[in-house]
């Protein structure tokens, strides 16, 4: 819930106008038995083949993929990512689509507890106490000025979050 909160929340500091409504979210089900992570791997070349279909007839479309590390390393997580494009029979994103693919180690509260001002280890396990609205607010809005052109992340910012401005830069403002 917290990765799609700040992903939520920071799309409203880009686009203010923006609603729930407007966005898809998808999430596997509790009574799935399968990991989050696994459930990402999965879906992912669903979510770009028809991020793809959609964007080859015009329509405007971003795609945005959120998947922790946990114990992994972000970049074994992204060749994951990229071996199921592979496997699905799928090209490799282009730099030119709308598909940012965030993942943060070990966990998306790792980066929220960054954004709100506090020094972390990405290794450490920081989902307790669980982040509150507000904080996800402020921190997406941090998380907003540090991908503004020029501006470059804060002295809190673990590496993993750093290496994903790039990708966070891919969403319109």
């Amino acid at each position: 819930m917290e990765q799609q909160n700040l992903i939520f929340r920071f799309l409203e500091r880009c686009n203010r106008r923006i609603t729930y409504r407007d966005c898809r979210f998808e999430k596997p089900a509790k009574q799935s038995g399968g990991s989050g992570e696994q459930f990402v791997r999965n879906q992912y070349p669903v979510e770009v083949k028809e991020h793809r279909r959609r964007t080859g007839k015009g329509a405007s479309a971003l795609l945005v993929t959120m998947v922790d590390a946990d114990k992994e390393t972000t970049q074994f997580r992204a060749r994951q990512l990229s071996d199921a494009l592979e496997a699905a029979n799928l090209k490799g994103r282009g730099a030119e689509e709308l598909i940012a693919v965030l993942i943060p180690r070990r966990h998306v509260e790792t980066w929220i507890r960054a954004l709100l001002g506090n020094r972390v280890i990405e290794k450490n396990d920081y989902k307790n106490p669980e982040p509150t609205p507000k904080e996800i607010r402020q921190a997406a809005e941090t998380l907003h000025q540090w991908t503004r052109p020029n501006a470059g992340p804060g002295p809190t910012a673990p590496a993993s979050l750093t290496a994903s401005i790039p990708e966070w830069q891919k969403i319109p403002s």
